[in-house]
């Protein structure tokens, strides 16, 4: 089965206001003025600037760190990019730098490393992404060599699976259905001598631990990459900041769009999209535009992640213009309602069991895994 949903409907047909519509509230306040419109027979959501609960100022409050002490070419962590929590509060960290999967017990000691580069059973190379299955095993999606691996968490290669094209993002719910999103371009690139805009494409499928029914969810457009011909039949170039971004729950509703917009579907099991939300938004200007060919005058509306918290509730990352802005997210309910908004001075990598987990560099350049209580206080 295959779906064909983007987000070119979000851009056209004319619109049907159903109702402007708010959580129940006191009679001394005012309804929370969300607006409910129909395009193209889909129900977008369209939220106001400003949260329903207000803003808040968040204080992460330490509570455990893993990576900063054991055996320096085991424990410590070199180039993390993911990492996951079991049930059991035990901590898999991805490290791209040393091509391992690096396991921490709940306590912060380390415990073994999980896998190495290689070519072989149990081994991958970079791009690499890893997913946790309910019964404890490790989902290993490696892109360049086309397959997903499955690992015991003590180390023990398992059984993967081979697929065809250039897959880079792994996502399992809470059925341990797995979710991979495929990436190319628009038909065949045309290029030239000099940079140029090539559209791409991100199609989502969903499959089993077996590899089989792989079943074609959607299509998302909107993303380019900036590319010339070069001698011998290569390109040259890379992509931009703005990407198409999305990730499913435990639910298995998936939540997706290309960030250039303040606009996400949520999608059902089966790919057929349920709803679009988003809010009333004014774009950063962009400071490092310059004018040459794919830059955008703007910042894109949020950062290439969505977070679930513990009740499934999407948070947004929004894009920032300095660095050393505070760390700014928008918290909408599972229906499209945008009820927070939250700073904090630290990146989410995970929520898990009402605790957030963070990978944290310090000045000195030293990397770990910090487990963290949130405070939040009302802004004024």
């Amino acid at each position: 089965m295959k779906r064909q949903n983007s987000f070119a409907f979000i851009l056209a047909g004319a619109a049907a206001v159903v109702m402007a519509a708010g959580a129940a509230l006191p009679a001394t306040q005012k309804p929370y003025p969300v607006v409910t419109t129909v395009k193209d027979g889909v129900k977008e959501i369209m939220n106001p600037d400003f949260p329903r609960d207000g803003r808040f100022a968040g204080k992460l409050i330490p509570e455990m760190t893993w990576g900063e002490e054991g055996p320096p070419d085991s424990a410590l962590l070199n180039k993390p990019i993911e990492m996951h929590v079991d049930d059991q509060g035990r901590v898999y960290v991805l490290d791209w730098g040393d091509m391992q999967i690096k396991m921490y017990g709940p306590d912060g000691r380390f415990l073994r490393t999980i896998g190495r580069r290689g070519q072989g059973p149990g081994e991958f190379t970079t791009p690499a992404f890893m997913a946790l299955m309910s019964d404890g095993r490790i989902c290993l999606l490696d892109g360049g060599q086309h397959r997903v691996s499955f690992l015991s968490n003590d180390g023990q290669y398992i059984s993967s699976f081979p697929f065809e094209g250039y897959f880079r993002s792994l996502v399992i719910d809470g059925q341990d259905r797995i979710y991979l999103a495929k990436w190319g371009s628009v038909g065949e690139p045309k290029l030239s001598t000099e940079f140029r805009e090539v559209p791409y494409i991100t199609s989502i499928f969903r499959t089993n631990t077996m590899g089989k029914e792989m079943v074609h969810l959607i299509d998302f457009l909107g993303e380019t990459m900036i590319l010339m011909a070069v001698g011998g039949g290569g390109t040259l170039g890379g992509g931009g900041i703005f990407v198409i971004v999305w990730n499913v729950n435990r639910r298995g509703k998936l939540y997706g769009g290309f960030n250039g917009i303040y606009r996400l579907g949520a999608y059902g099991t089966d790919g057929t999209i349920e709803f679009t939300f988003g809010r009333e938004f004014t774009p950063l200007k962009n400071p490092r535009y310059k004018g040459m060919v794919g830059q955008q005058k703007t910042m894109p509306a949020f950062t290439r992640t969505i977070v679930f918290d513990d009740e499934d509730n999407p948070w947004l990352e929004l894009s920032k213009a300095d660095d050393k802005d505070p760390t700014v997210y928008d918290v909408f309910s599972p229906e499209g309602i945008y009820l927070k908004q939250v700073k904090l001075d630290q990146r989410i990598a995970r929520f898990k069991n009402g605790r957030i987990y963070s990978i944290v560099r310090s000045e000195a350049e030293d990397v770990s895994i910090k487990r963290f209580r949130l405070e939040l206080t009302p802004e004024k």
